[in-house]
């Protein structure tokens, strides 16, 4: 062997052993981290003394076994959370849902939320809609492992809107969230409580899924390679994690909180009886005056704020808000029907979404 080479050879070991020796010096955490994607790599995120929290509170990230079809429960990932500071309103659970809470913020309150990693795998949770500094927003890079915790701080500064929480880990985050981890922020404001909108109990969230299910309630993710890049269709759709879904109210006006939660499904939404539906707000809170529209579309992500007055319909009536067909929304087709909408109820057809149901009278 030529004397150049050898030299080569030999400084290159020299300096691929001093680089492990380098590695192996790091902690455990952030070696593992360095190996997994390249990406810069930061410390678990711990509380400020100096930041003073109007509300505080714990959001675990947890598997469970949840009854969303008849007969076997299904497995699942979902947030929880535990208040341990701030308005007894700022967490709601959704009764009986997988999906997690609605946290609820005022503008201008200091929130602080420690994110408890309890899956088998890497995490992290993103607040899709809020403005907030890009270190405590849930970018893939502060994804922490098994067992750590992240602690967020920040100030509300949106206007009153709806946003949504969800995670946000290189190459898991659709998986993630389609598995469960999902959750709606309601923001208000003082421009908006002056308006005397319907609140507490009479503001209604309504999300909207579709979820591909086997034979034994399980969930089936991407179940082709187009799939996995583009979206696909499930057989079965969801309100607030349950099928068939109804909701009870009384002869006044609600705000109902519509957040398109789907993978890949847009829907025209339609109230079935030709109401006109009444448009608040959207995805940035709300318009400058209300608009009255005969269908809304609302593709993933998206979220529709309504207005709707039940009085002077009798006891035992029901209004279904349908998703109505259409076309020219069928991407990809060239890739023909393998994967993309194969499996499930096809885009465009005609459905329920969710029943209202009047139960009471009230003057």
């Amino acid at each position: 062997m030529p004397i150049s080479r050898l030299q080569s050879r030999r400084h290159f070991l020299k300096q691929a052993n001093v680089g492990l020796l380098a590695l192996a010096g790091l902690p455990r955490w952030l070696a593992a981290a360095v190996n997994m994607h390249g990406m810069p790599v930061v410390p678990p995120r711990r509380a400020s003394a100096k930041f003073k929290p109007d509300v505080d509170l714990e959001l675990y990230c947890q598997y469970a076994n949840v009854p969303v079809l008849a007969g076997k429960t299904t497995r699942v990932q979902k947030y929880s959370a535990k208040l341990l500071q701030g308005p007894e309103q700022t967490v709601t659970e959704i009764p009986g849902s997988y999906l997690g809470p609605v946290i609820r913020l005022q503008k201008g309150q200091k929130v602080r939320i420690h994110l408890h990693n309890q899956l088998d795998e890497d995490t992290i949770t993103h607040w899709h809609g809020l403005h907030v500094p890009a270190e405590v927003d849930g970018h893939p890079m502060y994804a922490i492992g098994p067992g750590h915790t992240f602690v967020y701080e920040f100030e509300v500064v949106n206007r009153a809107c709806m946003a949504i929480y969800h995670p946000h880990p290189h190459e898991a985050t659709a998986k993630q969230v389609y598995h469960g981890l999902a959750g709606a922020i309601i923001v208000n404001d003082e421009e908006e409580a002056s308006l005397g909108l319907p609140s507490g109990e009479f503001e209604i969230p309504i999300v909207i899924q579709d979820r591909l299910f086997d034979g034994q309630n399980q969930l089936i993710y991407a179940p082709s390679m187009h799939s996995s890049m583009f979206g696909f269709y499930g057989n079965r759709i969801l309100v607030n994690g349950h099928p068939e879904f109804q909701v009870n109210v009384t002869s006044r006006a609600y705000r109902l909180r519509f957040l398109n939660g789907s993978t890949a499904r847009i829907y025209k939404l339609a109230w079935d009886d030709g109401t006109p539906i009444t448009v608040l707000g959207v995805d940035g809170g709300l318009l400058e005056e209300p608009e009255s529209k005969p269908y809304v579309m609302l593709a993933p992500g998206e979220r529709l704020d309504v207005w709707m007055d039940f009085s002077g319909r009798a006891v035992g009536s029901e209004l279904v808000m349908r998703s109505l067909p259409f076309s020219g929304a069928l991407p990809h087709m060239g890739m023909g029907m393998m994967g993309h909408h194969a499996f499930g109820l096809p885009m465009g057809s005609d459905y329920a979404v969710v029943t209202v149901r009047v139960t009471k009278i009230v003057s």
